[in-house]
């Protein structure tokens, strides 16, 4: 395994609701005396934007000797999808928390914008507040302040493609030939994760996230609405799957890898926590978060859009010859896999329906334009309604 990081960087997360203000004794005593007070510092209109245009709207709150607080008052980056505001953020103004300095605060790829914001507007602020931003030493902490859980700072891991098994051990004779940790034994994984002082994200992206080669994966992406052809067509997906699932729970604990992409997403689990521990972190001791249930938010472009936890559900419906089990795999707003966990249909009217629903689901991605099959109408309402109650429980108005 090999593990790098960005920069030099000792910091942690913050809540992700904002960069609340933290007890001054947590925190270094910066090398500079401020005047006490909160500064709100509006920067976008004047000079560097955020990524969408800002303004980034920071209030700033000092102590004599600390930068206690750096709460996001607004901000017009990009909270849904993969929730790429969240590449820079706690970490960023974490960071500058931590080391009570905005000098040599770690970038994201991918967020490089937005970090470069937050320190010019709290520079802005520390100018303010009667200090100049040039005097701050960055202070150097090798373990989490008290009362944190990391190290923030963005790390990179490197899961290696075919010296270790799926649960992370080296390989035998016995496992080379059908354990290997990533499915494409010829191509490393590369994870990013930006880590706060209390709060994490792993990005999905491509190849400036998370991913295997160029292209972001080492896998073929063969759309392929049958099944799971080896680890090509679910690495590619499912990676999504588990890694929304890390970041919704903010945990390690406890996280679906079912089978389809298993390896890829054991390789995602076992990277964060390699993440988290060189950020100081216990990853064991981290519990699952079930409120919020979403780590981003619905796209408010498309408010109407399907929005999902990410995960598999196992949900059954009543059919002609009995219950019918599937499991349905969801990512935030897309239906992945639906897989027969068991059916008693009587087999000519189930070869009739199953391969046509399965395949229009895939194709339109809404149930409402999928119709039953005729002379199969039993076992076409069982499996509708059975995908149908999966989308409820993936719903996080119904989680709340």
């Amino acid at each position: 395994m090999k593990m790098t990081r960005l920069l030099p960087v000792f910091v942690a997360v913050l809540a992700l609701a904002s960069c609340g203000t933290r007890e001054v004794n947590v925190l270094p005593t910066a090398t500079a005396t401020f005047t006490p007070g909160t500064f709100t510092v509006s920067h976008g209109e004047a000079g560097t934007p955020g990524w969408r245009g800002g303004p980034l709207v920071l209030a700033v709150t000092f102590g004599e000797n600390q930068i206690t607080g750096i709460d996001v008052v607004e901000h017009g980056e990009t909270l849904h999808g993969s929730g790429w505001f969240f590449r820079a953020y706690p970490a960023v103004p974490d960071q500058i928390l931590a080391r009570q300095s905005t000098q040599d605060i770690d970038a994201f790829t991918g967020a490089t914008v937005t970090r470069n914001s937050f320190v010019a507007a709290v520079n802005e602020a520390i100018v303010l507040a009667g200090a100049d931003p040039a005097d701050l030493v960055p202070q150097i902490s090798e373990r989490p302040l008290a009362g944190d859980r990391f190290i923030p700072g963005f790390y990179v891991v490197t899961v290696p493609a075919a010296t270790m098994d799926i649960d992370g051990m080296p390989l035998t004779a016995n496992t080379a030939a059908d354990r290997t940790m990533l499915f494409s034994n010829d191509t490393d994984m590369t994870l990013r994760v930006s880590v706060g002082r209390n709060d994490f994200h792993v990005h999905v992206g491509g190849a400036f996230g998370l991913g295997q080669g160029a292209g972001g994966h080492g896998e073929s992406i063969i759309f392929n609405p049958a099944g799971i052809g080896g680890g090509t067509w679910g690495s590619w997906w499912f990676r999504q799957v588990v890694a929304h699932q890390v970041n919704d729970r903010q945990s390690t604990r406890d996280i679906d890898v079912f089978t389809g992409a298993t390896r890829s997403a054991s390789a995602i689990v076992w990277g964060v926590e390699q993440a988290l521990a060189a950020a100081g972190g216990t990853p064991g001791a981290l519990v699952p978060r079930t409120v919020p249930p979403v780590h981003v938010r619905r796209n408010p472009g498309a408010p109407d859009a399907p929005f999902f936890v990410p995960g598999h559900y196992t949900v059954s419906a009543p059919g002609f010859g009995g219950d019918v089990t599937l499991r349905v795999t969801l990512d935030r707003d897309t239906i992945r896999n639906i897989v027969v966990v068991e059916q008693n249909e009587t087999e000519p009217f189930w070869n009739m329906a199953w391969p046509a629903l399965r395949d229009t689901i895939y194709t339109t991605q809404n149930l409402d334009a999928v119709d039953v099959v005729t002379g199969a109408t039993l076992t076409s309402t069982a499996v509708l309604a059975a995908v149908r109650e999966a989308l409820r429980l993936a719903d996080p108005r119904d989680r709340r």
